[in-house]
């Protein structure tokens, strides 16, 4: 049996989270995804003591939340002893793309959707999904608090790049922060450790790098899951792959895969109080939690370090 994992304090909120989260997203949340398969996902995260779930309303078009919300119920989870979270502020326009919509009447229509859509009374964790910081208005800011005083959400935070994250870090009334971290692009860790550093929760977003340490390439044309997640991985272009690659010869120890050691890399910068990837395998699930419980070797340490001239 996998050794459950560690609980982290989320900042100062007065909640813990698992070191790892499972994003409930992706090709996981699409409805083409086999039920089955999506269900023995969860379970295995259950299993191994993952208590942090991150979703969306906007992902596969609110399917995620549906799906999550059944599964849980269906799994006998006790809502009340995890953390699971949405985000809002990606909305369908008229023609079926998402579009930015944070008018803060808009954000609290949102928040009432996805609370049916989860089947649940209150929302552990409600993020902004992406925002400028221009967008953090004080009415927008006030809809929050209000919603927060209404007892329909508990905590308040922001999934974003790093401008907004900076500006949001310290800020009232955002408990927690969501910035993109890998051993691929580790910029972010200075924004993690200063977010810590105010008392906000830290969740990583993306440690996984997109799946650019992946299975070898000829492995991921043999599912359609593989494809779908390769061509997330290069739509903006080559270059995560690329530089995948060139850290691959760093992201090398025994009885490891790069995944595992990538993973490990965000688990010990300062301040991360978990780290949220998605897969579609429960295998990977388990893999992946138990190399959580173990310490980065101190050779692949040092190459990721030259590899970045740290």
């Amino acid at each position: 049996m996998t050794a459950r994992l560690a609980q982290r304090p989320l900042g100062r909120s007065g909640r813990t989270v698992s070191a790892l989260g499972l994003g409930c997203a992706s090709y996981w949340a699409k409805p083409r995804f086999p039920e089955a398969r999506a269900r023995a996902v969860l379970a295995a995260a259950l299993e191994a003591g993952i208590t942090l779930y991150d979703t969306g309303a906007s992902y596969a078009h609110g399917h995620a939340e549906v799906r999550l919300g059944r599964l849980l119920r269906e799994l006998g989870a006790d809502p009340d002893a995890l953390v699971i979270g949405t985000k809002v502020g990606t909305v369908a326009d008229r023609r079926g793309r998402l579009v930015k919509d944070f008018r803060p009447e808009s954000v609290t229509a949102q928040v009432r959707a996805s609370l049916e859509r989860l089947g649940l009374e209150r929302i552990a964790l409600l993020q902004l999904h992406g925002p400028e910081p221009d967008d953090l208005t004080e009415e927008l800011l006030s809809a929050l608090e209000r919603l927060r005083d209404d007892g329909v959400v508990d905590l308040l935070g922001i999934n974003g790049f790093a401008p907004v994250i900076r500006h949001a870090t310290g800020l009232a009334p955002f408990d927690v922060l969501m910035p993109f971290l890998s051993v691929m692009e580790p910029g972010n860790a200075a924004l993690v450790r200063a977010a810590a550093e105010t008392g906000q929760g830290v969740l990583v977003a993306g440690p996984l790098a997109r799946m650019a340490f992946a299975p070898p390439l000829a492995r991921w044309l043999t599912r359609p899951s593989g494809l779908w997640y390769l061509a997330r991985a290069v739509r903006h272009g080559p270059g995560p792959l690329l530089r995948a690659r060139a850290l691959r010869p760093a992201l090398r120890a025994p009885g490891w895969t790069p995944a595992e050691l990538a993973l490990a890399w965000v688990l010990e910068q300062p301040g991360v109080a978990s780290a949220v990837f998605g897969t579609t395998t429960p295998a990977h699930v388990t893999a992946l939690t138990e190399a959580a419980h173990l310490p980065l070797p101190d050779t692949v340490r040092a190459a990721v370090a030259r590899v970045h001239g740290l």
